[in-house]
This record gives C-alpha cells, sequence and structure tokens, in this order.
C-alpha cells in the first residue's frame, strides 16, 4: 500500500527484523504495528531502532506505547482472535499512505464504509457457503497480489478461532508444488479480484474444479470463477479490497466455530494447549 503511494516500503515480522534486522541506514524510518502493543518483540523493534524520532506505530487504544508517533485504531478486543482492529490497522495504513504520497486509489477511499457495510451483511451468504465445504481436512486460502495477505489472514482467523487446519498460499506459489497435495476431501478459499491476478486464479480454480476440490471464491470477482460457493462483495481499488475482503473470511471462522461447537475467543487455553503456551512468551 505505501510503494503504490510512492514510498519504498517493505514488510518485516518483527522477529525478524529484531533478531535477522535488514540494513538501516540514516533516513529510513519504522512503521509498527501491533493490537496491544505489548507484545515482546514488538516492543524490541522500537528499542533496537536508533532513530527515535523516525517511527510510527499503530495500535490499539490503551495501548502501553506512546508518544508522538503512536497512531491508535480501536479500543482493545477482549478477544485474542483480532478482527476489527485487523481492519481498522488497515485503515491507518491506507490514511498514511495518502498522507504521505498520492496513490492511484486516494478517490475511491470514501467509498470503503458502505463497502464494508456490505460486505457485513453477507454473514447469511457465509453461513450458507459454509455447508458447502470440508474442515476436516486442510482448508487452503488463496490470494495474489494484495489479496495474498487476505488469504494469510483468513487462514488464521479459522486456526485461531475455530481449531481448523488451514494453510494460507501466494497464488503463483500454490500452482509450484502444494496443488498436487489436495484432494476432493480439502477445501480452499480463493480470493478474486480484477486486476493482474485474476487470470492466473481462474487458471487455479479451473484446476480445482478438475481435482473435485470444494471451493469458495470471495470478491468483487467471485462470480467469474467456477467455484462451489461465491461471495461477491462490492467492487474497490485492487489495493483497497483487502479492508472488504477480510470481512467475510472473519466471519466464516466465526460461523465455523460454532459449527464445530468451539468457543471462538478462548484461543484454546485448556488441558495441554493451555500448558503448551507456558513453554513460551509473547
Amino acid at each position: 500500500m505505501l510503494r503504490s503511494a510512492g514510498i519504498e516500503a517493505w514488510a518485516i515480522p518483527a522477529f525478524e527484523f529484531v533478531n535477522y534486522p535488514p540494513p538501516i541506514t540514516r533516513d529510513d524510518g519504522l512503521l509498527l504495528l501491533s493490537h496491544r502493543g505489548s507484545k515482546r518483540y514488538s516492543q524490541a523493534a522500537l528499542e533496537t531502532f536508533d532513530k527515535r524520532d523516525q517511527w510510527l506505530a499503530i495500535t490499539g487504544e490503551g495501548s502501553p506505547l506512546h508518544g508522538e508517533g503512536v497512531i491508535t485504531t480501536v479500543g482493545q478486543e477482549r478477544s485474542p482472535v483480532h478482527t476489527a482492529s485487523h481492519t481498522g490497522a488497515m485503515v491507518r495504513l491506507a490514511q498514511l499512505a495518502m498522507a504521505l504520497g498520492s496513490p492511484p486509489w486516494k478517490e475511491e477511499i470514501g467509498r470503503l464504509p458502505d463497502a464494508i457495510r456490505a460486505a457485513l451483511a453477507l454473514r447469511p451468504q457465509v453461513a450458507q457457503a459454509m455447508d458447502r465445504l470440508n474442515f476436516g481436512r486442510v482448508v487452503h486460502f488463496v490470494g495474489g497480489g494484495p489479496a495474498y495477505a487476505t488469504a494469510l489472514e483468513g487462514a488464521l482467523k479459522l486456526r485461531e478461532a475455530a481449531w481448523v487446519s488451514t494453510e494460507g498460499h501466494e497464488l503463483e506459489s500454490i500452482l509450484h508444488g502444494p496443488l498436487i497435495s489436495l484432494t476432493a476431501e480439502d477445501s480452499a478459499v480463493l480470493l478474486a479480484e480484477p486486476g493482474a491476478s485474476l487470470e492466473r486464479t481462474l487458471e487455479l480454480a479451473a484446476a480445482l474444479d478438475e481435482i473435485g476440490t470444494p471451493t469458495l471464491a470471495v470478491g468483487s470477482a467471485a462470480g467469474r470463477l467456477p467455484a462451489t460457493a461465491g461471495l461477491e462483495t462490492p467492487a474497490v481499488d485492487e489495493l483497497l479490497a483487502p479492508m472488504v475482503n477480510v470481512v467475510p473470511l472473519q466471519y466464516l471462522a466465526l460461523e465455523v466455530s460454532r459449527h464445530l461447537g468451539v468457543d471462538a475467543d478462548s484461543f484454546r487455553k485448556e488441558g495441554r494447549y493451555a500448558t503448551a503456551q507456558t513453554k513460551f512468551s509473547l
């Protein structure tokens, strides 16, 4: 998103930034994203960045992070399966990109509230689409370009909320090996938006149809895919679409958790899983 505004920017996990840092020049800056602002490596990233006046942090309200560079999103969510704060962070990134440059999508950002409202109204269709997928095996989420981030988030939410085995794939990479492991017992969620990735997404959908893998297409171009089920979202610029398309995937995680009788907000803190989580600190 920042690159679309003419800014040289790269995404790096906080753990990697702290332990395997890239070369940092005098003119570089740090933009930290942290839901709660309290995690070990998020704080370490700020501590190890020696240009104190050249950082920004996007975090939830009430975060322990403080200073002129702190930009807040929404109130702290009680559930560890963050949803609203994830969407809020993406909105803040878009606002920041417009403040720093002139992205080609800036005229469309005013359409986001209505587009997200329309995505929220898809919940009944999400419940219906859920019945067309298999959750006893692996659910594969796939997206190309900006939609890759949506695929990763969709896979993560379903894992966290419903304890279902998932994978998040970059569109091209799934064709170079992982595809041959999918069967008719697996399921796939394909992000479909007009843009450079759509033709390749259509090819993947055709391949999955041949294998017999049930597929759910999500996005403004969902109707163009030969999918088992589809959730068509309002059309916005491809770089803004992740803010819209993540909403039905969040609902999917919630509906599946209820279908499976799982407490979506528990983070599986019970039995061996509770003990396992005492073996490390976040």
